[in-house]
């Protein structure tokens, strides 16, 4: 019998056996079903969220160079090392350095976080959670930022630590209620600052609000909220600033940070063979960081989803080895009429084969509208891709061929004789 023609019957053979015990056949199927669900539902979740922030660093990125004293990492969840507190922050000197000496760098502006609770207090009404920073009148440019009304502070009011403050839309809307707040007096963290411009909408990312924001001279918040000797690292001391710079255009990024990363070295006399003390990066740090916090969630994930898989694997060796002694009769009958070997190993893998990809198919529907109803009822975003499917048919196949292999060569091994006289 040709190959083509022992696999065509060989087929027919097993998906009939299947059909005849649909009970048992359904239970075998459950574990697998339920393990490539879980995987396809995960695995969905995480490049969804994986999109979601791509999408975010395009939309939200403004060619930013982030110039720290450390760049983040997911390590500091479990502790800040006292390596990096040590760290000095920037000067306005520095900036001015950066500028004047690296051609690639179009705009150096400062970035100063607070101290303590800035509430924002405008009559009876008030913020909560509002981000409040200082920087100057080159934030726009670095951040990518635009005013829907009114104006941004100049530089002359940064040298006067003027106490004016421009607002995030959504921060506007809170203290005004629709009505126009340039010009009004709001407290900031109990301070009176006169509101000089409104930013427009920028949306979210990362869970930040970036409507909720409150910008305003550093050296008017250095002067009222200057850090205590023993906040934490990212509060830089009284006329010390974190800084950010934009490159003349997106395809001189890494010409800048080069240059950034040169002048630096310079001014903080560092010996060739030591290496920076401070950190020059841009957008695509933190989606390596992001990278690398999924990374680890998806690789977990895949293991706890990974044992149902072995326990569907498992299921369906049982039940292949209730078959083959169920049919051990028919199987010496088969032999004792020139059946060969390889017959009967293929007959019962097809089987298992069959079982698997059934429920791999059954799992990523499953999966797929598991992750299709979560971003429907909880706005998540869920994105089933090609990849993971293909993956999911793969495994399932993998565990119908280990799982079916050794029912099938105990089957094929069997005694016709042995195998004829078994009731």
């Amino acid at each position: 019998m040709q190959l083509s023609a022992l696999f065509r019957e060989t087929f027919r053979i097993a998906r009939h056996a299947l059909a005849a015990n649909r009970l048992r056949t359904v239970l075998a199927l459950l574990g697998i079903v339920i393990g490539v669900a879980t995987v396809i539902a995960m695995v969905s979740l995480i490049n969804g969220f994986r999109r979601s922030f791509e999408r975010g660093i395009q939309t939200f990125s403004s060619n930013t160079i982030y110039i720290r004293p450390f760049r983040p990492s997911p390590a500091f969840f479990a502790g800040f090392p006292d390596s990096l507190r040590k760290r000095q922050p920037f000067s306005m000197d520095d900036a001015a350095a950066i500028l004047s000496q690296s051609p690639a760098v179009a705009e150096v502006s400062p970035v100063k976080l607070f101290e303590g609770d800035l509430r924002l207090v405008f009559g009876r009404r008030s913020t909560r959670g509002t981000s409040t920073f200082g920087t100057d009148d080159g934030f726009l440019r670095t951040r990518g930022f635009d005013l829907e009304r009114g104006r941004f502070f100049t530089t002359e009011e940064v040298q006067r630590r003027s106490s004016v403050v421009v607002l995030g839309r959504d921060t506007h809307e809170t203290l005004f209620n629709g009505a126009s707040g340039i010009g009004r007096s709001v407290h900031v963290g109990g301070v009176p600052f006169t509101v000089i411009g409104v930013f427009v909408t920028k949306g979210r990312f990362l869970g930040s609000n970036l409507d909720d924001i409150a910008c305003l001279p550093w050296t008017a918040g250095d002067k009222y909220w200057a850090p205590s000797p023993g906040a934490p690292p990212w509060f830089a001391k009284k006329g010390k600033v974190w800084l950010d710079a934009a490159a003349v255009s997106s395809d001189q990024t890494e010409a800048a940070i080069h240059q950034i990363r040169t002048v630096l070295r310079v001014r903080r006399h560092l010996a060739s063979d030591r290496p920076d003390d401070f950190e020059v990066f841009s957008d695509d740090a933190l989606l390596a960081i992001y990278q690398a916090i999924t990374g680890g969630i998806s690789a977990l994930m895949l293991i706890i989803s990974s044992i149902s898989l072995i326990v569907g694997g498992i299921g369906v060796m049982n039940i292949m080895l209730v078959a083959v002694t169920e049919r051990t009769r028919e199987i010496g009958i088969r032999k004792a009429l020139g059946a060969p070997q390889r017959a009967i190993l293929l007959q019962f893998l097809l089987e298992a084969i069959l079982l698997t990809v059934a429920g791999g198919a059954a799992g990523i529907a499953l999966g797929a509208a598991v992750a299709v109803g979560v971003r429907a009822l909880s706005g998540l975003p869920t994105f089933v891709s090609a990849d993971s499917v293909l993956v999911a048919v793969f495994v399932s196949t993998t565990v119908g061929v280990f799982c079916g292999l050794y029912p099938a060569m105990r089957a094929a091994r069997l005694d016709p004789v042995e195998a004829l006289r078994y009731e």
